[in-house]
């Protein structure tokens, strides 16, 4: 079976029982983050599905300043046509090669030709592009040995070992290896093994198999909001290391009366989220992604 094709109950199992050895380690920890206090926790991105920038610093890809993006959020709020993203390719960031291939797909978008990712057609994003998920939540879950993300759209599942070593030789796989600790309040993630078949974002920005990332998860707003602070190194890809962010915001449980209502803002209140749901994506082998060369994704081998 694929890394990612992992039924609901498998994930529930699982779930269960990294919750009830979860207690004793936690306890022994000096000030670890709670990201989950019950099953029904769950986080949702904070606005679009694009990295956050960093304060100072070299930074994400972000949209060609002459071509913002249109989302399906600004449809329901203007009425405008949503449009694919076109990438900036002034972003000094860009070794020449990452830079021509960002060139040739924006070509294709103003041309009007169709810009969907590998997520379109239930292919896993990797790391870091697990944090641009969106509209469905992301469920975590805190073990003494491993902690999990959980996404709810088509259960795309991370794992995280804690305190332990990277492997001596790791095999490139669509979620790489990752491993944490806590440092206080902060769970620190490195993962490296990413296999180039991932992009870096919705801009399909290539990477190699070197591709390192760090991640820095923190609870802020007195636990209303959960961030991500990330750091990307790929001398392959990229000129230097940059840094961006992703925020979430905290999903209150769904109540029996409440309708299934997701906003993208940070303001709203409506309940959207409880216990995690099953989710399929694989309900129709049609190729958004890559015209024809990559249709739904099926378990009949490992992928790696």
């Amino acid at each position: 079976m694929s890394g990612f094709a992992v039924k609901a109950r498998a994930v529930s199992a699982v779930t269960v029982l990294l919750c009830i050895g979860a207690a004793p380690a936690l306890a022994a920890s000096a000030s670890p983050p709670d990201f989950a206090p019950n099953p029904s926790v769950s986080w949702i991105r904070i606005g679009e599905a694009v990295f956050k920038p960093p304060p100072n610093g070299p930074g994400p890809v972000t949209d060609d300043p002459a071509h913002p993006t249109i989302s399906n959020d600004d449809l329901r709020r203007t009425g405008r046509q949503p449009t694919f993203p076109v990438a900036d390719l002034s972003n000094p960031i860009l070794q020449p090669w990452v830079r021509e291939v960002l060139r040739k797909r924006n070509a294709d978008v103003l041309a009007g030709k169709p810009g969907f990712g590998p997520q379109q057609s239930c292919w896993p994003r990797g790391v870091p592009a697990f944090l641009l998920y969106g509209v469905q939540p992301v469920f975590i879950v805190q073990g003494p040995k491993e902690v999990l993300l959980t996404w709810q759209g088509d259960h795309q599942i991370r794992h995280i070992y804690l305190n332990v070593p990277h492997s001596k030789t790791v095999k490139p796989s669509w979620y790489g290896e990752s491993v944490g600790h806590y440092e206080g309040d902060t769970l620190v993630v490195d993962t490296i093994g990413l296999s180039d078949r991932t992009f870096i974002d919705g801009y399909l920005t290539p990477h190699t198999d070197k591709l390192h990332v760090t991640e820095r998860f923190h609870l802020t707003g007195g636990g209303s909001t959960l961030e991500a602070d990330i750091r990307v190194e790929d001398p392959g890809a990229f000129t230097t290391p940059w840094s961006a962010a992703q925020r979430y915001r905290r999903a209150e449980p769904i109540k029996a009366e409440s309708p299934l209502v997701v906003e993208n803002d940070a303001s709203s209140s409506v309940p959207e989220a409880g216990p995690i749901l099953e989710a399929s994506c694989a309900e129709n082998n049609i190729s958004y992604f890559g015209g024809g060369a990559l249709p739904i994704p099926t378990a009949e081998k490992p992928d790696f």
